[in-house]
């Protein structure tokens, strides 16, 4: 079953980059692609997903390590960040202007989905403590 949240994908835009909203849907869509390749890959089934950009889950069965668990659950971030990587020009932006969501760079695509990793990282680490 796949759910939206409206409210979860608008504060994502947000605190992500009210600037360019289309970059954030793309780092979201790639975001819960991750989650779901890596729930296939690894032979789990998926129950449901919600769709909430930084704030989003995915439910499986058929995955029974804990280790396992965990990577399914940090791996839109990883993707994210893969992304970033491969996308190149964070390094020639400012840190301000990489942690600033309204803040104009040279390279958005890049820097809105590191953004979006930092941010679903930081929220997945707070579902754990």
């Amino acid at each position: 079953m796949l759910m939206v949240d409206i409210v979860g994908i608008i504060v994502t835009v947000c605190l992500v980059g009210l600037r360019y909203p289309l970059y954030v849907l793309c780092a979201m869509v790639i975001n819960d692609l991750g989650r779901v390749l890596t729930t296939l890959f690894l032979h789990g089934k998926i129950q449901s997903i919600i769709a909430a950009g930084a704030f989003g889950s995915t439910t499986s069965a058929g995955i029974h390590s804990g280790a396992m668990t965990v990577f399914v659950i940090f791996s839109g971030a990883i993707a994210n960040y893969i992304v970033s990587a491969t996308a190149g020009g964070v390094a020639y932006e400012k840190t301000a202007n990489i942690l600033n969501p309204l803040s104009p760079v040279k390279h958005p695509f890049a820097i809105v989905n590191l953004r979006l990793a930092l941010l679903t990282f930081l929220i997945n680490m707070w579902h754990f403590i």
